[in-house]
């Protein structure tokens, strides 16, 4: 299967396109993290982790466990 991808060429469109795959990345990563079988404080401790190792996404904080 032959799949063509069009790329944006102006830079706002590739920092807006940048943002969407960040956000996209860390409800998977929350996602993940919600289905761990271990306490939430355990769960809030991982992604506090994450987030001083990786920087906070715009909007973080709007995500919930």
């Amino acid at each position: 299967m032959n799949v063509i991808v069009h790329y944006p060429k102006r830079s706002e469109d590739i920092q807006t396109l940048q943002k969407r795959i960040a956000m996209i990345h860390a409800q998977a990563v929350i996602s993940y993290i919600q289905k761990l079988s271990c306490p939430k404080e355990q769960k809030l401790h991982l992604l506090n982790k994450i987030e001083k190792s990786q920087g906070q996404p715009e909007n973080y904080k709007n995500l919930t466990l």
